[in-house]
């Protein structure tokens, strides 16, 4: 079976106490360090399968494996700048928002359905509109679908890229970003983080678009913003919405996995979540477009 993968501070609203954030270098300078330390991490090692993949460079050892090692990036960076500035304590702390439990009900319920149901939708037109006939296997398969979940969850891409986007990267943004540009220039890069993937053989990104592809990450990322700040700055909400994309990807997929095959449910997917996240900004837009923030701790 194929697997399909996407891919420490609080804060309070306050007036116009703007005098109380940190100065700008002082949160830009752990930021870029954190993104170079990603890509040079994952780029540098997702580097051997792309030779593999349009060279005679022999890859030595599976494929699979030199992705998943690269895809621990945003984690490592995570780690790494948050033990220098904070020592194993603040370093511990990360470690522990990552399995936080407690959200309410609805939120469960929201982050695990709702990805399914686009999900879904998206393979549901595209078989109605284009006759396109998905891999449908883990469907039908129902025992199967919980050890894909929690292999998506520890090694699918939630914990490598979650402890770093949505753990260290999106909390420095909102001190000097509203919620909706913090979103859109993480989604970006987020987005641009996965391109070699798209250079290599035996995943999925193989038969993606990449222009679809890079938007849709900025179509998540609004949605993992707007699920972090709702559940009070509770980054498991994000490791579990990233699972349940990612989960969902298997259960429909929206690419043949083949050459020349169909990809409009790609195309869908990406309308549907442009879709959603709009509604979601459009509600919540005193939310998103807040700029007058400061750290409560």
């Amino acid at each position: 079976m194929r697997y399909w993968t996407v891919g420490a501070h609080c804060y309070q609203f306050y007036g116009d106490e703007r005098a109380m954030q940190p100065s700008e270098p002082a949160v830009r300078t752990p930021l870029l360090h954190f993104f170079l330390i990603t890509f040079a991490f994952t780029w540098l090692i997702w580097s051997a399968p792309v030779l593999d993949a349009v060279s005679s460079f022999s890859l030595p050892g599976p494929n699979i494996a030199w992705i998943g090692i690269g895809a621990h990036g945003p984690l490592v960076a995570a780690f790494v700048l948050t033990y220098r500035t904070g020592g194993w304590t603040a370093a511990k702390r990360l470690l522990r928002s990552g399995f936080d439990l407690r959200m309410r009900a609805t939120w469960w319920l929201l982050l695990i359905v709702v990805p399914v149901a686009l999900g879904g939708v998206a393979v549901w037109l595209s078989s109605s509109f284009h006759d396109y006939q998905p891999d449908l296997s883990l469907l039908e398969q129902p025992l199967l679908i919980v050890p894909v979940f929690l292999f998506m969850f520890f090694l699918g891409g939630s914990v490598q890229e979650e402890f770093g986007w949505r753990g260290f990267a999106l909390p420095r943004l909102l001190e000097f970003q509203s919620p909706f540009m913090a979103s859109l220039a993480l989604g970006l890069i987020w987005g641009v983080w996965h391109l070699p993937l798209f250079f290599m053989t035996g995943v999925s990104q193989e038969h993606m678009s990449f222009a679809v592809f890079l938007p849709l990450t900025v179509a998540f990322s609004m949605l993992f913003t707007w699920a972090y700040l709702r559940t009070s700055l509770n980054l498991f909400s994000a490791l579990l919405l990233h699972t349940t994309i990612n989960t969902s990807l298997n259960l429909f997929p929206p690419v043949e996995l083949e050459a020349g095959g169909e990809r409009s449910a790609m195309v869908y997917l990406l309308l549907l979540y442009l879709v959603t996240a709009t509604i979601v900004v459009v509600r919540e837009r005193k939310l998103f477009f807040n700029v007058q923030r400061r750290p409560s701790d």
